[in-house]
């Protein structure tokens, strides 16, 4: 093995490493996000009522279940699709009927979508080297808070 290769995988294995603890850190972030507004870390599982996976997400974790305001809210770290084309997005789903939802108040960009009696506020996918990542925990506390 060359030195190249050795510094590459050294280089490769740092990546690994960082993305593992950020991981860990926004899992601990989560959890005190949820202590915070009385919301439950439900981990990698979505409440039944959502039903099947929508919007095309292949996979959840960082899970959160509460009612604020009267309001049932679900919000989760997601991966939607698959392979090269996926992509990750933090995604807040209310018990409530789009036109009650006011998206500008969260991001003029989001999207919204209904679902059965679920309405989906999430980031639309970006160009791939503008890679969005789950949304940050302080503007995630900031829309738990104003639905």
């Amino acid at each position: 093995m060359s030195a190249f290769d050795i510094a590459l995988l050294a280089g490769f294995a740092a990546l690994l490493g960082v993305e593992f603890w950020r991981s860990r850190v926004r899992t601990r972030e989560i959890r005190r996000l949820a202590k915070m507004t009385g919301f439950h870390y439900l981990d990698n599982a979505l409440p039944r009522s959502l039903g099947n996976l929508p919007l095309g997400i292949t996979s959840v974790w960082n899970v959160l279940d509460g009612e604020h305001h009267g309001k049932r809210i679900v919000a989760f770290d997601c991966k939607i699709g698959t392979g090269k084309g996926s992509w990750r997005r933090t995604v807040t789903a209310i018990r409530a009927e789009r036109s009650s939802i006011t998206a500008s108040a969260f991001d003029p960009e989001v999207e919204v979508e209904q679902i059965g009696e679920w309405t989906f506020l999430y980031r639309p996918q970006q160009l791939a080297f503008i890679a969005r990542q789950p949304t940050p925990l302080a503007e995630l506390a900031t829309y738990l808070d104003a639905l």
